[in-house]
């Protein structure tokens, strides 16, 4: 581990609140030559409603205004960390298909930007974002400091995990037995009750049993909702 690296680390684990770790953030931020950046995170679930959580040193108006206008649904940087862990600066040719969203930004002095996603094995989403007026971020600055920008991510990632993550998730930590997930897996790869009692040598009404059981702890309806809920809550990897 490189000494930045492990500077960064005592840091970010000695910080006990979001408050703490995010004012952190945004001293490693400033270091790296910006002087704001945003982290936000979103839970896997529910699909249509997720939770999000974010906090921002971004001018107060601004964070209103993205608010009121609900650019959180059309950002284009919010849909790619949706989908990829690649880092990606910000760009006309990006905000192409939300103009107004770039336009607005750059009047509150949000003109450069640089976004770079992180996703856990949880299936939680996170977004950290560093942000300027000038200069523009060249090739050469890109690639000498990328691999603190995913460092700072990375950790920025795991410390919010700590004081975010039940509230994202909206319930206490799912305990399902061995024998539950072990349904579920079979319930992802199109099983029916019959075929995973004849699979794992149970009765089917056992299979049942688990699969209810399941229900009731995901708090869902049916198998198939709750075998998705756990796939995408990382439980079945």
């Amino acid at each position: 581990m490189k000494s930045w690296q492990a500077d960064q680390l005592q840091l970010i684990v000695s910080a006990t609140n979001t408050d703490e770790t995010f004012d952190t953030v945004v001293a490693e931020v400033s270091r790296l030559g910006f002087n704001h950046c945003s982290f936000g995170m979103k839970a896997p679930v529910p699909l249509v409603s997720p939770r999000v959580l974010w906090c921002s040193n971004y001018p107060q108006e601004w964070q209103r205004r993205y608010e009121a206008q609900g650019y959180l649904r059309c950002d284009p940087t919010v849909a790619h960390a949706i989908i990829s862990d690649e880092p990606v600066l910000w760009s006309d040719e990006l905000f192409a298909s939300c103009p107004e969203l770039r336009v607005e930004a750059q009047s509150f002095g949000l003109v450069y930007g640089w976004a770079q996603p992180r996703r856990d094995a949880a299936g939680m989403v996170s977004l950290l974002t560093c942000a300027r007026a000038e200069p523009e971020i060249s090739p050469q600055e890109f690639k000498a400091k990328q691999e603190r920008v995913q460092w700072l991510s990375h950790l920025c990632h795991g410390g919010m995990s700590r004081h975010w993550g039940a509230s994202l998730r909206g319930d206490p930590e799912l305990l399902l037995s061995e024998r539950e997930l072990e349904v579920l897996r079979w319930s992802c790869d199109g099983k029916t009750s019959a075929d995973i009692a004849q699979i794992i040598n149970l009765s089917e009404a056992t299979v049942n049993f688990h699969v209810r059981n399941a229900c009731n702890k995901l708090g869902t309806s049916n198998r198939t909702a709750a075998a998705v809920r756990a796939a995408l809550l990382g439980l079945l990897w």
